[in-house]
């Protein structure tokens, strides 16, 4: 990996790693500002390949997904998507709970949109590329970058441990459509709830996609479609919406799909080098647990999950060293304020923003300007970097956050170097 570049975006994230051979992974692809998906599109038109990883379902990724798709249709080389995962019996209750939100919930929201975006993704790409493109990834897996092997840590493709909320809400929709007594209707959908489930998890557990496969998820899609306003006229369909409807149901959901987050780092051959990176994702503490015993002591880039939020502060984090850590922080009110535990870290930290950040809020500057950077020719503060002299020179570590005026050094405040 020659160098990472860190977006700055207004909401999602978007961190484009390159390789030495012009080619790019493109890890997540959060909602830029007007115009900057053009910008984006054209930074890395010249890339001999491009690969896109998207580490969860997110109404803003999936947003500029399709814009990118729509300038090039042809722009991707290759999608991995995250695989979604199944309980202790085999049921995929986040796709399940899609299904269920898609024929019944009465909102057309961003959380709509989130739910049911995984029951139509692949068809909607196999439409602009090839299907053994395409890769769902799961515990397992991997993939090739820039001549190293990446190896998913997350999430498990069975046994997944869903909250007792979450698969008892989707266990209350199953029920209320199961008794005998209801018309035809509810059969049908809870067999073209089944049927589709099961044609996904075939689709995805092939090591490359089959279109077959794909067309037949489509159909069955599109038979669901058809028949939605018999479903909806079902007489304990009200009270599936209500469950859907409920705000513990929908946080279930969310926390659930932050849960089931692509979590993956270098495969190491021999000793630590900058190779090393783990990506977290939209990852929440109990996957970092779940993982905890496949991680290295340490790393060189480690990517902080949920825009650096304290709820996502896993105490892993503080027992493995990082040379680095990546926090890409929107401009919304969401995402609320940076864990103050990361400016604790003897890292460098690359923020998108500081408005967000308990440090900058206190000093009124950069939390890098007193820290050692290991990477200058001779260790020392970061002030010393070449970047934050000039932003026109390399950074040693090949790190650099960019915004719409161009790349900046890890001084987030955008003082000059020579201002303690």
């Amino acid at each position: 990996m020659q160098s990472i570049e860190l977006h700055q975006v207004s909401c999602g994230e978007c961190v484009v790693l390159r390789g030495a051979d012009k080619d790019i992974l493109m890890v997540d692809c959060g909602e830029t500002e007007p115009g900057g998906v053009s910008d984006l599109v054209n930074r890395y038109s010249g890339a001999a390949s491009r690969g896109l990883l998207l580490t969860h379902y997110h109404s803003d990724g999936l947003r500029v997904l399709e814009r990118i798709l729509k300038i090039n249709p042809n722009y991707f080389d290759r999608i991995y998507l995250p695989f979604s995962p199944c309980d202790r019996r085999g049921r995929p209750l986040l796709l399940e709970f899609a299904l269920f939100a898609h024929v019944f919930s009465t909102a057309r929201d961003d959380f709509y949109d989130e739910n049911t975006a995984v029951l139509r993704i692949f068809y909607h790409l196999t439409r602009k590329m090839e299907a053994g493109r395409i890769t769902a990834l799961r515990t397992g897996s991997g993939f090739r970058f820039d001549s190293v092997d990446y190896d998913v840590l997350w999430p498990a493709a069975e046994g997944f441990p869903f909250s007792d909320l979450f698969a008892a809400a989707v266990e209350d929709m199953n029920v209320c459509l199961s008794s005998p007594f209801l018309p035809q209707a509810a059969k049908d959908f809870l067999n073209l709830k089944d049927q589709f489930c099961a044609t996904y998890l075939d689709c995805c557990r092939t090591a490359t996609m089959e279109q077959r496969n794909i067309d037949r998820m489509a159909a069955i899609y599109n038979s669901m479609e058809e028949i939605i306003p018999r479903f909806r006229g079902l007489p304990p369909a009200p009270d599936v919406a209500e469950i859907l409807g409920r705000p513990t149901t929908r946080a279930a959901y969310a926390f659930e799909c932050r849960a089931a987050s692509v979590i993956f780092h270098n495969r190491r051959t021999s000793e630590a080098s900058t190779d090393d990176i783990l990506m977290t994702g939209a990852a929440e503490p109990e996957s970092m647990d779940a993982v905890s015993s496949r991680l290295y002591d340490g790393y060189y880039v480690l990517k902080a999950p949920q825009h650096g939020a304290p709820r996502a502060w896993s105490h892993i984090f503080g027992e493995i060293s990082a040379a680095h850590i990546l926090i890409s922080h929107g401009n919304t009110s969401e995402y609320g304020a940076i864990a103050a535990e990361y400016t604790d870290l003897p890292a460098i930290r690359h923020c998108t923003r500081f408005s967000g950040c308990p440090w900058y809020q206190s000093s009124g500057c950069s939390c890098n300007r007193m820290s050692c950077c290991y990477d200058l020719p001779r260790p020392g503060l970061a002030i010393k970097c070449p970047c934050c002299q000039d932003t026109k020179n390399d950074a040693p570590c090949g790190i650099y956050v960019i915004s719409s005026s161009g790349a900046r050094s890890c001084l987030c405040d955008g003082k000059p170097a020579n201002i303690n």
